[in-house]
């Protein structure tokens, strides 16, 4: 800054900051709620962010409040809501009654879930579908042949569209449901193994835990009859051995590998039509 007769002067690059403004600038709000100044912008202009008011100095400013209402909205968008369903929200927040948000929010779980195994479902089937094509690809050597129309390469990615693989007799809502039944119980064991047509579970021994196992294995008996269970009870642990030797992708469906076991004793109990010993 220069000082020239008659007033002040500016030179070339010279910054003018702001002074006495209350609120939060665009920038500064984008910067606190670590978003882009076009998110705050945009979110003001669909409703889901109070709208800012003019401070004496005509800069437009947003309180301090926003800050909360951008994590709010954070929030609700990190467990899948779409933009419409977070504005409703936003008209009851945060001086709204709890009750009330809590239910619409508990509400929206439900909902959700509910598609997220119906598109466990559709990806499982998914995956049924690519290991079949890739068993196809694998079942024989090419040799020195050349592509073309009707090799190979054409006809063994063929996908099937069978609702209901594997024989069972579940509608496609009720499989899915079933699978993300056995896959969260699965989600539990300590260490699981796959030998060809073969599953091997191991699990901490508990009542709840050992009720389900039976009811699971009898309800897949009665849908899937090339199924069969064998269950060990022994110090502490509970071994869970599935065969589908008919359908091995049937077991990888139901039984993801997440680990690797060692044996597991005790005495034998067995679910299904067939009992085998240990």
């Amino acid at each position: 800054m220069v000082w020239r007769p008659g007033g002040l002067d500016l030179e070339v690059e010279f910054k003018v900051y702001a002074v006495g403004v209350e609120g939060l600038g665009v920038s500064e709000l984008a910067d606190r709620a670590g978003v882009a100044p076009s998110t705050v912008r945009f979110y003001e202009r669909v409703g889901l962010l109070s709208p800012a008011r003019r401070a004496p100095n005509g800069y437009r400013v947003f309180d301090d409040s926003a800050v909360e209402e951008l994590a709010f909205v954070t929030r609700a968008k990190g467990i899948g809501m779409r933009l419409e369903e977070i504005t409703d929200l936003v008209a009851a927040w945060p001086n709204g009654e709890c009750r009330s948000l809590q239910a619409r929010l508990r509400a929206f779980l439900v909902e959700r879930i509910e598609e997220v195994h119906k598109q466990l479902g559709e990806l499982s089937a998914f995956e049924r579908q690519l290991h079949t094509v890739l068993g196809r690809l694998s079942a024989r050597d090419p040799g020195p042949e050349r592509c073309g129309k009707g090799c190979g390469c054409e006809a063994d990615l063929e996908v099937a569209t069978d609702p209901r693989p594997w024989g069972c007799s579940l509608s496609p809502e009720e499989l899915t449901t079933r699978i993300v039944e056995w896959r969260a119980l699965a989600g539990t064991a300590t260490a699981v193994e796959h030998i060809s047509g073969t599953v091997r579970l191991v699990f901490e021994a508990d009542p709840v835990r050992i009720a389900t196992l039976a009811r699971l294995c009898a309800a897949e008996t009665a849908c899937c009859e090339t199924t069969r269970f064998v269950m060990e009870i022994g110090a502490g642990l509970v071994t869970l051995t599935a065969e589908a030797k008919e359908f091995p992708d049937l077991l990888d469906a139901l039984f993801p590998a997440h680990a690797m076991a060692g044996p597991a004793g005790g005495g034998n109990v067995a679910c299904g039509p067939t009992v085998a010993a240990g």
